[in-house]
């Protein structure tokens, strides 16, 4: 009987909470609606997204793969006139889900940014650049191999000085350790990165990184890049030297160099409303000016939009020649790619 009685209690304040369960949270989404009815609008969070699918087919071997090579969510915000933030993860990053941005970042006054967090590494336009933004199928040498690795977490300024030729200056400390990685250090790895120029017309830009790397100690890096824009024609070219002591005290080093050009054409068509044929060649090797190359490659192909503005909606169709390589990954392929981005 006691236990019929603790049941029978225990029923009747179910039946007494569970309301008022129900209420509370009811309510509570009430004031919260009502509550963002005062939130400045430019404060709510924003939901993006990125999906590249990609089919290939290796002339070489009479092979072929589907391929899901990224699958990108990102929420970013502002909190209040001063500081905002970023989170995205990749669900499919080669096959691997990883998180990617995670920073807050402050701004006190006007053209002066504060990170702290993980991002990219301010080193490479082409490196910086968004599986969208990528004008190709396929990276090219520089982010694929010479800046493969290069998000971390650690602390950056910004300021950019306006006027007739703007000039953004950032500089910042990671712990070397690579991505989602927070180990502790002795001292931190250095970047910088010098940008000249605005988004449109001639931009040059600098790029400096030292420190250890997971297995390249003493590591140093230099990059040059130039670049031309005037919203139809594009063309950008960037050279990348990185040297490192291996463990037998011997100095090494890798560098590379692409130069690839686009041109959009407006269509006026209800469906595709941009057509944009490309063109790139790469190289990376020990010293390629002295004729150390590893790999070399011609690639080409077009880019269909299905929006007025361009890495939104795409389909890209690729061919890759390949001059050298000493790599067995490498090899003459055709790519069809469909962009989405949200």
């Amino acid at each position: 009987m006691p236990l019929v009685k603790e049941r029978q209690t225990g029923t009747r304040s179910a039946r007494v909470l569970l309301p008022a369960i129900l209420a509370a949270f009811f309510l509570s989404i009430n004031l919260a609606a009502q509550d963002s009815t005062a939130v400045r609008s430019e404060l709510i969070p924003q939901i993006s997204g990125i999906l590249k699918t990609k089919v290939e087919y290796d002339l070489d071997n009479s092979l072929m793969r589907f391929e899901v090579r990224n699958a990108r969510f990102s929420v970013r915000g502002g909190i209040n006139d001063y500081m905002s933030y970023k989170l995205e993860i990749d669900l499919s990053d080669e096959g691997q889900m990883k998180m990617l941005d995670a920073y807050v970042r402050f701004s006190p006054v006007t053209d002066l940014n504060f990170y702290l967090g993980q991002r990219k590494i301010p080193f490479s336009s082409d490196y910086m650049r968004s599986p969208a933004d990528n004008i190709f199928a396929n990276r090219s040498f520089l982010a694929k191999y010479i800046n493969e690795g290069m998000r971390d977490i650690g602390f950056y300024a910004e300021y950019t000085f306006r006027g007739e030729v703007p000039v953004s200056v950032v500089a910042g400390a990671v712990n070397g350790t690579g991505n989602n990685n927070p180990r502790w250090i002795g001292r931190p790895n250095f970047a910088a990165r010098l940008a000249a120029g605005k988004d449109d017309g001639i931009r040059a830009t600098t790029n400096f990184y030292f420190g250890n790397g997971a297995d390249e100690p003493d590591l140093s890096m230099f990059g040059a890049e130039l670049r031309y824009n005037n919203g139809h024609f594009f063309i950008e070219t960037e050279y990348i030297v990185r040297q490192w002591t291996d463990t037998l005290s011997a100095r090494q080093r890798d560098d590379g160099i692409y130069l690839h050009s686009y041109y959009n054409i407006m269509t006026g068509n209800t469906m595709v409303k941009i057509v944009t044929p490309t063109a790139r060649i790469d190289f990376i090797g020990d010293a390629i000016f002295r004729g150390n190359i590893g790999a070399s490659r011609f690639t080409c192909g077009v880019n269909l939009g299905f929006e007025a503005k361009q890495f939104y909606s795409e389909i890209r169709l690729n061919y890759e020649n390949y001059f050298r390589s000493l790599l067995p990954i490498h090899t003459d392929k055709f790519t069809l790619e469909f962009i989405g981005r949200f």
